[in-house]
């Protein structure tokens, strides 16, 4: 896909992609301003500070003959003592499966390679309502293929050693990646999720089965979104199987087995978040998931000898008064201090989960 059509997708779908409902196009145009206002914000963000420990490569999609996705590589300015292998990271863009470029997470892939030693690579994926579901899911899972084929011959980086995040639904691609891999020898070692949307779900008595508009509102939640004019686009990466896919776990993660997920995870949301009320029902059934296996791994024969590595640990925080996607926000409309702590608890808990796998 073409780093021109990455910045025009809106108006590029509304006129050249027929099949397309009037109601979708119209949507489309309106929001090609702010796409394009949000990738110029990203890209010149992501490229100020460009070095040459930052590359910009092509990787092909196995099970998309032809097609490939633009990728950043952070690569680490320093051979971590850790191990003879650098751990990996791969990170995936927000942008409501609608937009978004892997510069716009720049500042948080950056301080994870200088501070924990990984290679890190910040990766895009085909964009709705020209691509739905799957579409995103299999692209982002082919760069872990390609990347635990490649990383260690073209950076050793180990991909044994493989963490994920997600800033949005970024992060739901990040889940969809580690249960692809969950049964393999390249399990993901730990995901890092920002404000993810786990789509719909009854869990908790509480009914997330319902499209973005209809979402229950949390305190302080604006009576009027002054961007809801946008939100059908939102719910068009479902395409039109999403009744057969209420509950496949890759489109709703909310669903998945924990087994089926990384055994580290550190979740992140804002309490003015249209998403907050999914996220805590996540965590909610998470911990208590966690408690039980952690229980039976700690009273099973040969406890004394099993690997933290085999235990779940699940950390949370909700913080106070922020909205969707603040975290990549510019730094003077957000608080620059509160964003910096949130980062440092990220590579913390990376740092530890790497430490516990060597």
């Amino acid at each position: 896909m073409s780093f021109l059509y990455r910045w025009i997708s809106p108006l590029y779908d509304a006129f050249f992609c027929p099949s397309l409902p009037f109601t979708i196009r119209w949507r489309l145009i309106a929001f090609q301003p702010l796409l394009f206002l949000t990738n110029t914000i990203q890209y010149f963000q992501g490229t100020t500070l460009l070095s040459q420990n930052e590359t910009v490569i092509w990787i092909p999609l196995s099970r998309s003959p032809g097609y490939s996705v633009r990728a950043i590589i952070y690569h680490p300015p320093r051979q971590e003592s850790r191990s003879e292998k650098k751990p990996l990271h791969l990170n995936i863009h927000g942008g409501g499966f609608l937009g978004g470029l892997p510069e716009g997470n720049a500042p948080f892939c950056r301080k994870v390679s200088a501070e924990t030693g990984a290679v890190v690579v910040s990766t895009s994926y085909r964009y709705a309502p020209r691509y739905t579901f799957p579409v995103a899911h299999v692209d982002v899972q082919d760069v872990a293929g390609w990347l635990i084929k490649n990383a260690d011959r073209l950076w050793g980086a180990d991909p044994r050693l493989m963490s994920v995040s997600g800033f949005s639904v970024g992060g739901n691609l990040a889940l969809g990646i580690a249960q692809r891999l969950f049964r393999t020898e390249f399990r993901v070692k730990a995901a890092v999720l920002f404000y993810t949307p786990l789509i719909r779900g009854l869990v908790y008595k509480v009914d997330f089965r319902l499209p973005p508009w209809d979402k229950p509102k949390p305190a302080g939640f604006p009576a009027k979104d002054p961007l809801s004019f946008i939100l059908p686009l939102m719910d068009a990466y479902a395409g039109p199987e999403r009744a057969e896919n209420m509950d496949y776990p890759l489109l709703h993660p909310i669903f998945a087995y924990i087994e089926s997920l990384p055994r580290k995870m550190l979740i992140i949301g804002g309490k003015v978040d249209i998403l907050l009320h999914e996220e805590m029902a996540f965590v909610k059934r998470l911990e208590e998931e966690a408690e039980i296996i952690n229980q039976r791994i700690k009273s099973s024969p040969g406890a004394k000898g099993r690997s933290l590595d085999e235990t779940y640990h699940i950390e949370s925080e909700f913080v106070d008064n922020q909205i969707h996607g603040w975290l990549e926000l510019p730094s003077k409309f957000i608080d620059a201090k509160l964003r910096d702590r949130i980062f440092n608890d990220a590579v913390h808990f990376l740092n530890n989960v790497y430490n516990e796998s060597i």
